[in-house]
């Protein structure tokens, strides 16, 4: 449970709510492959995935602006994100060969 930060009144309130939130991090992050790799098995034409891969990009910017965060920051995790699913996404078609 992520308790609301003016109601933490001890560590083990704070320990809980984060626990929780990087539950939902690792959640978040694999509902997002999901969806990228159902991205990917769909046919779609090259120069519409390039724009949706630059309009991503932009939308880091605004990411990190929203919720106070560096955008270098906002940008090294997606880019961490992206790597780790293009790996796995160019594995799977090496062993499918």
């Amino acid at each position: 449970m992520i308790r609301p930060l003016e109601y933490c009144v001890n560590k083990q309130h704070i320990h809980v709510s984060v626990e929780t939130i990087d539950s939902r991090i690792v959640e978040l992050l694999a509902l997002r492959k999901t969806y990228i790799d159902k991205g990917k098995s769909l046919d779609e034409e090259q120069v519409e995935e390039q724009q949706l891969i630059r309009n991503i990009n932009s939308n880091y910017a605004v990411l990190a602006t929203k919720f106070n965060l560096p955008m270098e920051f906002i940008q090294s995790i997606f880019q961490e994100i992206e790597n780790y699913i293009n790996q796995e996404f160019i594995a799977k078609g090496y062993e499918q060969q």
